[in-house]
């Protein structure tokens, strides 16, 4: 892939930062299934130091979804 995506055109119904609650709606899951990716490390997520809640950052989570998408063989 080449360039960058210009996010705030293409998906300017996206938040740039979400927390689990909007992941979870985005993907179409649930936020136990989030925190779940976030402990085995399978999805990006930051947390400030001693905080207990995740944030997301939209760059990131449609880079993750890019290069693990599934192609059927």
């Amino acid at each position: 892939m080449t360039g960058t995506i210009d996010y705030d055109r293409w998906y300017p119904e996206v938040p740039a930062v979400m927390d689990t609650h909007q992941l979870a709606d985005l993907l179409n899951t649930n936020e136990q299934i989030i925190r779940a990716w976030v402990r085995e490390g399978i999805i990006p997520a930051h947390r400030k130091p001693g905080g207990r809640k995740f944030t997301f950052l939209r760059h990131e989570v449609f880079d993750w979804l890019i290069s693990n998408r599934y192609e059927p063989e």
